[in-house]
């Protein structure tokens, strides 16, 4: 997998992407020397990691629903979120 850095996807973002859709390629991400996001092709997400994405999510929702009974406040921006999600 080959780094590219935020300054260079920004400058040739099409060249990228296409290189991605045509070629299958897998690039990180990079900034200031981290990798912070991977530009992938659609077939590399796994349903596992889908499942992680969405179990960490439904955590989220359960501890919104449990700080919202306790503390009986009205509708957070999280619930506003979830309602636009759906």
């Amino acid at each position: 997998m080959k780094d590219i850095g935020i300054r260079e996807l920004k400058a040739r973002a099409s060249h990228w992407v296409r290189s991605v859709s045509e070629n299958h390629a897998t690039y990180a991400i990079t900034r200031r020397g981290k990798t912070v996001g991977l530009l992938v092709p659609p077939e590399f997400q796994t349903s596992s990691s889908l499942k992680g994405a969405d179990a960490g999510w439904d955590r989220l929702l359960t501890l919104r629903d449990q700080l919202e009974s306790e503390k009986g406040r009205k509708p957070s921006a999280l619930r506003a979120l979830a309602e636009m999600r759906r």
